[in-house]
C-alpha cells in the first residue's frame, strides 16, 4: 500500500504533530509492504535530511495543473491521510485527489470537536462554507485520536474510526518507579493561555498554595511562546501571588526534555481541549502519574487505568487536584507512575498504533 501523509509542520516550532505525524510515517514505513511519505502543506520545499522517510514540499506536489508532480509511486497513491481539516491547501489538494480517484481520510487531531470549532467562531465558519465541508464529505472517513474526540465528530456525517498517537517508550526510564521528593509538578507544551488551561491552572495554585508551600512542592512550566502567552503566564504568575512555587521556563526537546520529564514526579494538563496529546503519551512512557481535565481526552482512560488523576476545568477543582495528588504517600504516586508506564506500552506503542491505523486504513481503500 501506497501512503502520502499530508500536514501542516513547521518544523521551526515545537508541536504534536511535528512528532506524532513523522512517528506514524516511520512506525508505517517499518511495515511488510507499506510506502509512506509526507507531503508538508505549509512549507514549499522539503529536505528528507534525519527524517527516514520520503518528505516533498507542496510547491513540488502542485507544479502541474492537475494530479501531484510527485515521483512514483506517491504521484498516485492508495490512500491519502489529512492530518488537520482547517487548512485551505489541503482542500485543493483534495480537489485534486478527487478528480483523481485517489481516496483520502482526515485526521482532525481535535479540530472539529466543539470547543475547537468555538475558537475563531466565525473563520471557521465561512471556511466550512467556502471550503471544508466539501473536504469533509467527501472523506472516506474520519480518523479521530480518541473516543471522546469521536463522540463530537460523529456529527459530520462521516464514518468514524479511533486510533490514538503512538510513542516511543524508553528502555530504562521510569522502570524501577523511583520518582522526585519533594515533588515536582511538570506542564510542557505550547504556552497558548487559553487552549493549555494554564490560566485554570495557575488560579488553582493560588488556591492550594499553603498545601505546596507545606510539601514543599513546585510546578515548573516548560513551552515556546505563543501568541504572547509567555507574558501572560508570567504576569499572572506574579499577581497570584506563587512566584516561590511556578518557574517558567522556554522550550525544552531532546534530552533537555528526557532530563524535564525525569526530574518531575507528577505531569499536569490542564487543556480546555486536545487531539491526542503527545506530551501526557511522553509523560506516561516515562513513568510518570498524570493530573489531567477531560478536555485532554485522556483524563477517564489514564484515572481508570490508575494511572492519574481527574480534575475539571476550573481553578477550585484544580486546586482540589493538586491538594489530594499532594497529601498521598509517595507509594501512591509511584504505584500511579508504574500504571502510566504499562498504559504506554500495552496501548500507544508505535508498531501497535501502525499496525491498528494500517487495518482502519484498508477498510477505506475501495
Amino acid at each position: 500500500m501506497i501512503l502520502l501523509h499530508v500536514a501542516p509542520i513547521d518544523w521551526q516550532r515545537l508541536s504534536g504533530p511535528a512528532v506524532s505525524v513523522p512517528g506514524l510515517i516511520r512506525a508505517q514505513e517499518g511495515l511488510a509492504g507499506i510506502e509512506a511519505a509526507m507531503l508538508n502543506s505549509l512549507m514549499p520545499e522539503e529536505s528528507e535530511a534525519d527524517s527516514g522517510f520520503p518528505r516533498f514540499g507542496y510547491r513540488t506536489a502542485l507544479a502541474g495543473p492537475r494530479g501531484l508532480a510527485l515521483p512514483p509511486p506517491f504521484d498516485r497513491p492508495d490512500m491519502v491521510v489529512f492530518h488537520s481539516t482547517y487548512v485551505p491547501r489541503h482542500a485543493a489538494i483534495a480537489g485534486r485527489l478527487r478528480r483523481m480517484g485517489v481516496p483520502y481520510l482526515i485526521c482532525p487531531r481535535g479540530g472539529m470537536t466543539r470547543r475547537a470549532l468555538a475558537h475563531r467562531r466565525w473563520k471557521k465558519r465561512m471556511g466550512n462554507v467556502l471550503f471544508f465541508r466539501r473536504l469533509v464529505r467527501r472523506a472516506r472517513a474520519v480518523h479521530c485520536l480518541t473516543q471522546r474526540e469521536a463522540a463530537e465528530a460523529a456529527g459530520w456525517g462521516r464514518p468514524v474510526f479511533v486510533v490514538g498517537n503512538g510513542i516511543n517508550v524508553p528502555n530504562g526510564v521510569g522502570e524501577n518507579g523511583v520518582l522526585p521528593w519533594p515533588p515536582r509538578l511538570v506542564f510542557i507544551g505550547r504556552l497558548a493561555v487559553r487552549h493549555k488551561g494554564l490560566d485554570l491552572l495557575l488560579d488553582g495554585t493560588a488556591q492550594a498554595a499553603a498545601t505546596l508551600r507545606r510539601c514543599g512542592a513546585r510546578i515548573d512550566l516548560y513551552g515556546p511562546d505563543f501568541e504572547g502567552g509567555a507574558a501572560q503566564v508570567a504576569r499572572h504568575i506574579r499577581r497570584a501571588g506563587v512566584a516561590d512555587l511556578v518557574g517558567l521556563h522556554g522550550p525544552v526537546c531532546g534530552q533537555a526534555k528526557r532530563a524535564a520529564m525525569e526530574a518531575s514526579t507528577v505531569f499536569v494538563s490542564t487543556s480546555r481541549w486536545e487531539g491526542h496529546p503527545m506530551a501526557v503519551l511522553e509523560a506516561m512512557a516515562h513513568g510518570r502519574p498524570c493530573l489531567l481535565t477531560p478536555g485532554t481526552n485522556m483524563a477517564e482512560e489514564v484515572a481508570g487505568a490508575g494511572a492519574g488523576w481527574v480534575v475539571a476545568p476550573t481553578a477550585t477543582a484544580i486546586a482540589e487536584g493538586l491538594t489530594k495528588v499532594l497529601d498521598s504517600p509517595p507509594e501512591t504516586i509511584r504505584q500511579a507512575g508504574q500504571a502510566a508506564r504499562r498504559l504506554a506500552q500495552e496501548r500507544y506503542s508505535w508498531p501497535r498504533i501502525a499496525a491498528l491505523s494500517l487495518e482502519a486504513y484498508r477498510r477505506y481503500v475501495n
